[in-house]
């Protein structure tokens, strides 16, 4: 079966006034078509930036340095 999205290798960083920060090192995991999935982790373990840049809404502020985010369409 087709993974429905794919995320492997992500790195997100963010450009703070205290300089260059990792919000991401590396983020890998798979979705299957029709299943369900829950991304769990501590606070500041960077959930919510890894959404945000599947959902391609990165704030200004931060950039993805490395990996990819594919999609079956």
């Amino acid at each position: 079966m087709q993974d429905l999205l794919r995320v492997e290798g992500l790195g997100v960083s963010l450009q703070l006034p205290e300089g260059k920060v990792d919000a991401v090192r590396s983020a890998d995991f798979r979705i299957q078509p029709g299943s369900c999935v829950a991304l769990v982790g501590e606070s500041g373990a960077g959930k919510s930036v890894t959404a945000q840049a599947i959902m391609g809404i990165l704030p200004d502020n931060a950039a993805i340095d490395r990996g990819q985010i594919l999609f079956s369409d």
